[in-house]
Protein backbone atom coordinates (compact mmCIF):
# COMPACT_ATOMS: atom_id res chain seq x y z
CA UNK A 1 0.00 0.00 0.00
CA UNK A 2 1.30 3.47 -0.90
CA UNK A 3 1.76 5.63 2.19
CA UNK A 4 -0.49 8.68 2.52
CA UNK A 5 -1.44 11.08 5.30
CA UNK A 6 -5.20 10.49 5.29
CA UNK A 7 -5.32 8.73 8.66
CA UNK A 8 -3.66 11.59 10.53
CA UNK A 9 -6.22 14.07 9.18
CA UNK A 10 -9.07 11.72 10.04
CA UNK A 11 -7.79 11.47 13.60
CA UNK A 12 -7.55 15.26 13.94
CA UNK A 13 -11.05 15.65 12.56
CA UNK A 14 -12.40 13.11 15.05
CA UNK A 15 -10.68 14.93 17.93
CA UNK A 16 -12.10 18.27 16.77
CA UNK A 17 -15.61 16.77 16.60
CA UNK A 18 -15.24 15.35 20.11
CA UNK A 19 -14.10 18.67 21.57
CA UNK A 20 -16.74 20.64 19.67
CA UNK A 21 -19.49 18.60 21.31
CA UNK A 22 -18.69 20.07 24.73
CA UNK A 23 -16.77 23.31 24.09
CA UNK A 24 -19.30 26.09 23.66
CA UNK A 25 -16.80 28.96 23.38
CA UNK A 26 -14.67 27.24 20.74
CA UNK A 27 -17.39 25.28 18.92
CA UNK A 28 -17.26 27.27 15.66
CA UNK A 29 -13.48 27.03 15.08
CA UNK A 30 -13.52 23.37 16.09
CA UNK A 31 -16.35 22.63 13.65
CA UNK A 32 -14.44 24.41 10.90
CA UNK A 33 -11.31 22.45 11.82
CA UNK A 34 -13.28 19.19 11.63
CA UNK A 35 -14.58 20.00 8.15
CA UNK A 36 -11.15 21.13 7.01
CA UNK A 37 -9.49 17.94 8.26
CA UNK A 38 -12.17 15.82 6.59
CA UNK A 39 -11.53 17.61 3.28
CA UNK A 40 -7.77 17.16 3.65
CA UNK A 41 -8.21 13.47 4.46
CA UNK A 42 -10.23 13.04 1.29
CA UNK A 43 -7.58 14.42 -1.05
CA UNK A 44 -6.16 11.60 -3.11
CA UNK A 45 -2.40 11.75 -3.55
CA UNK A 46 -0.74 10.56 -6.79
CA UNK A 47 1.21 7.31 -6.69
CA UNK A 48 4.40 9.05 -7.72
CA UNK A 49 5.60 12.28 -6.06
CA UNK A 50 8.99 13.90 -6.57
CA UNK A 51 9.01 16.40 -3.70
CA UNK A 52 9.43 19.18 -6.27
CA UNK A 53 6.17 21.08 -6.13
CA UNK A 54 6.74 22.73 -9.50
CA UNK A 55 6.50 19.23 -11.01
CA UNK A 56 3.96 17.64 -8.65
CA UNK A 57 1.43 20.48 -8.52
CA UNK A 58 -0.15 19.55 -11.87
CA UNK A 59 -1.24 16.19 -10.43
CA UNK A 60 -2.73 17.61 -7.21
CA UNK A 61 -6.45 18.28 -6.83
CA UNK A 62 -6.72 20.72 -3.92
CA UNK A 63 -9.91 22.69 -4.48
CA UNK A 64 -11.99 20.75 -1.88
CA UNK A 65 -9.94 22.51 0.82
CA UNK A 66 -10.77 25.92 -0.67
CA UNK A 67 -14.46 25.04 -0.87
CA UNK A 68 -14.60 24.13 2.83
CA UNK A 69 -12.83 27.37 3.75
CA UNK A 70 -15.18 29.39 1.55
CA UNK A 71 -18.31 27.77 2.99
CA UNK A 72 -17.36 27.34 6.66
CA UNK A 73 -14.28 29.42 7.45
CA UNK A 74 -14.10 32.67 9.45
CA UNK A 75 -15.44 35.61 7.44
CA UNK A 76 -12.22 37.08 6.05
CA UNK A 77 -10.79 33.65 5.31
CA UNK A 78 -14.03 32.61 3.59
CA UNK A 79 -13.94 35.69 1.35
CA UNK A 80 -10.34 35.01 0.32
CA UNK A 81 -11.07 31.32 -0.30
CA UNK A 82 -14.03 32.19 -2.51
CA UNK A 83 -11.83 34.50 -4.58
CA UNK A 84 -9.21 31.81 -4.98
CA UNK A 85 -11.80 29.31 -6.15
CA UNK A 86 -12.14 31.52 -9.22
CA UNK A 87 -8.41 31.70 -9.99
CA UNK A 88 -7.31 30.40 -13.36
CA UNK A 89 -4.99 27.40 -13.32
CA UNK A 90 -1.78 29.41 -13.75
CA UNK A 91 -2.66 31.88 -10.97
CA UNK A 92 -3.58 29.06 -8.58
CA UNK A 93 -0.29 27.30 -9.34
CA UNK A 94 1.73 30.49 -8.86
CA UNK A 95 0.17 31.17 -5.46
CA UNK A 96 1.21 27.74 -4.23
CA UNK A 97 4.73 28.06 -5.62
CA UNK A 98 5.18 31.49 -4.03
CA UNK A 99 4.19 30.03 -0.67
CA UNK A 100 6.46 27.03 -1.27
CA UNK A 101 9.42 29.32 -1.94
CA UNK A 102 8.94 31.04 1.42
CA UNK A 103 8.00 34.41 -0.05
CA UNK A 104 4.44 34.38 1.37
CA UNK A 105 4.21 34.37 5.17
CA UNK A 106 1.10 33.12 6.90
CA UNK A 107 -0.74 32.13 3.73
CA UNK A 108 -3.15 29.88 5.59
CA UNK A 109 -5.02 28.68 2.51
CA UNK A 110 -1.91 27.59 0.62
CA UNK A 111 -0.66 25.88 3.74
CA UNK A 112 -3.95 24.05 4.26
CA UNK A 113 -4.00 22.87 0.65
CA UNK A 114 -0.41 21.65 0.74
CA UNK A 115 -0.43 19.96 4.15
CA UNK A 116 -1.71 16.59 2.81
CA UNK A 117 0.89 16.69 0.04
CA UNK A 118 3.81 17.37 2.40
CA UNK A 119 2.62 14.93 5.05
CA UNK A 120 2.41 12.31 2.31
CA UNK A 121 5.97 13.14 1.26
CA UNK A 122 7.07 12.56 4.84
CA UNK A 123 5.11 9.29 5.04
CA UNK A 124 6.88 8.12 1.87
CA UNK A 125 10.27 9.50 2.93
CA UNK A 126 10.47 11.79 -0.11
CA UNK A 127 12.38 14.98 0.68
CA UNK A 128 10.73 18.25 -0.44
CA UNK A 129 12.79 20.89 -2.24
CA UNK A 130 12.35 23.66 0.34
CA UNK A 131 14.83 25.80 2.24
CA UNK A 132 15.44 24.88 5.87
CA UNK A 133 15.73 28.06 7.91
CA UNK A 134 16.90 28.03 11.54
CA UNK A 135 14.06 27.23 13.95
CA UNK A 136 12.03 25.55 11.21
CA UNK A 137 11.16 21.93 10.52
CA UNK A 138 14.18 19.71 9.76
CA UNK A 139 12.15 17.72 7.21
CA UNK A 140 10.28 20.29 5.11
CA UNK A 141 11.38 23.70 6.38
CA UNK A 142 7.91 24.59 7.65
CA UNK A 143 7.44 26.97 10.56
CA UNK A 144 6.13 25.73 13.93
CA UNK A 145 2.47 26.31 14.76
CA UNK A 146 2.38 24.75 18.22
CA UNK A 147 4.78 23.71 20.94
CA UNK A 148 4.41 20.90 23.47
CA UNK A 149 6.20 19.96 26.66
CA UNK A 150 6.48 16.19 26.67
CA UNK A 151 7.51 13.99 29.61
CA UNK A 152 10.91 12.36 29.65
CA UNK A 153 12.36 10.11 32.34
CA UNK A 154 15.11 12.47 33.44
CA UNK A 155 13.46 15.84 32.76
CA UNK A 156 11.35 17.17 35.62
CA UNK A 157 9.47 19.71 33.50
CA UNK A 158 9.66 17.85 30.19
CA UNK A 159 11.35 18.57 26.90
CA UNK A 160 10.13 21.21 24.45
CA UNK A 161 8.96 20.00 21.05
CA UNK A 162 7.82 22.10 18.12
CA UNK A 163 5.25 20.85 15.63
CA UNK A 164 5.55 21.74 11.95
CA UNK A 165 2.60 23.59 10.45
CA UNK A 166 3.20 21.97 7.07
CA UNK A 167 4.21 18.31 7.56
CA UNK A 168 3.23 17.90 11.27
CA UNK A 169 6.64 16.58 12.29
CA UNK A 170 7.50 17.05 15.98
CA UNK A 171 11.11 17.90 16.71
CA UNK A 172 12.93 18.71 19.93
CA UNK A 173 13.96 22.34 20.33
CA UNK A 174 15.94 24.40 22.80
CA UNK A 175 13.67 25.59 25.60
CA UNK A 176 15.36 29.02 25.78
CA UNK A 177 15.39 30.02 22.12
CA UNK A 178 12.97 31.87 19.83
CA UNK A 179 12.12 29.71 16.77
CA UNK A 180 11.49 32.85 14.75
CA UNK A 181 14.57 35.03 15.28
CA UNK A 182 16.84 32.82 17.43
CA UNK A 183 16.81 35.22 20.37
CA UNK A 184 18.26 33.36 23.38
CA UNK A 185 18.38 35.96 26.13
CA UNK A 186 15.95 34.66 28.81
CA UNK A 187 14.87 38.18 29.78
CA UNK A 188 13.62 38.74 26.23
CA UNK A 189 11.63 35.48 26.08
CA UNK A 190 8.64 36.01 28.39
CA UNK A 191 6.09 33.29 29.07
CA UNK A 192 2.43 34.16 29.72
CA UNK A 193 -0.15 31.91 31.36
CA UNK A 194 -3.80 32.06 32.41
CA UNK A 195 -5.57 30.34 35.28
CA UNK A 196 -8.40 29.57 32.85
CA UNK A 197 -6.11 27.36 30.72
CA UNK A 198 -3.58 25.88 33.18
CA UNK A 199 -1.90 23.60 30.62
CA UNK A 200 -1.39 26.34 28.03
CA UNK A 201 1.08 29.18 27.80
CA UNK A 202 2.24 31.81 25.34
CA UNK A 203 6.00 31.56 24.64
CA UNK A 204 6.80 35.01 23.29
CA UNK A 205 9.83 36.96 22.06
CA UNK A 206 10.34 40.66 22.74
CA UNK A 207 12.87 40.95 19.93
CA UNK A 208 10.69 39.87 16.99
CA UNK A 209 7.31 40.19 18.79
CA UNK A 210 6.26 36.73 17.67
CA UNK A 211 5.10 33.77 19.73
CA UNK A 212 4.25 30.10 19.73
CA UNK A 213 1.59 28.60 21.96
CA UNK A 214 2.64 25.69 24.16
CA UNK A 215 0.62 22.85 25.68
CA UNK A 216 1.90 20.93 28.69
CA UNK A 217 1.61 17.19 28.12
CA UNK A 218 3.63 16.33 31.23
CA UNK A 219 0.53 16.84 33.38
CA UNK A 220 -2.08 15.48 30.97
CA UNK A 221 -1.14 13.39 27.95
CA UNK A 222 -4.61 13.32 26.39
CA UNK A 223 -4.61 16.59 24.42
CA UNK A 224 -3.76 16.55 20.72
CA UNK A 225 -1.88 19.87 20.63
CA UNK A 226 -2.70 20.71 17.00
CA UNK A 227 -6.43 20.40 17.76
CA UNK A 228 -6.70 21.20 21.47
CA UNK A 229 -4.95 24.49 20.72
CA UNK A 230 -8.35 25.80 19.57
CA UNK A 231 -9.82 25.54 23.06
CA UNK A 232 -7.66 28.47 24.20
CA UNK A 233 -8.19 30.89 21.31
CA UNK A 234 -8.84 33.59 23.92
CA UNK A 235 -5.11 33.54 24.68
CA UNK A 236 -4.29 34.21 21.03
CA UNK A 237 -6.68 37.16 21.05
CA UNK A 238 -4.97 38.49 24.17
CA UNK A 239 -1.53 38.08 22.59
CA UNK A 240 -2.66 39.99 19.49
CA UNK A 241 -3.94 42.82 21.67
CA UNK A 242 -0.51 42.95 23.32
CA UNK A 243 1.18 43.32 19.92
CA UNK A 244 2.44 39.77 19.42
CA UNK A 245 1.99 37.79 16.20
CA UNK A 246 1.77 34.03 16.15
CA UNK A 247 4.56 32.41 14.13
CA UNK A 248 1.98 30.31 12.27
CA UNK A 249 -1.83 30.38 12.57
CA UNK A 250 -3.48 27.39 14.19
CA UNK A 251 -5.70 24.77 12.60
CA UNK A 252 -8.65 27.13 12.10
CA UNK A 253 -6.61 30.01 10.72
CA UNK A 254 -6.42 31.90 14.02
Amino acid sequence: MIATSATSFEQRGARAALLASSADAAREPLEFARRLCDAQAGLGMPKSLTGRLSEDVHALSLQPVLRVAAEHGPELLAIEADKRLHDDEETARTRLLVYWSGDARQDFLSRAMLQPYVETLRARNVSPDRLHNPGHCPFCGGAPWISARKPEHDADSGFRFLSCALCALDWQFNRILCPSCEEQEPAKLPVFQSDVYPLVRIEACETCRRYVKSIDLTKDGRPVPIVDDLLSIAMDLWAAEEGYTRIEPGLAGL
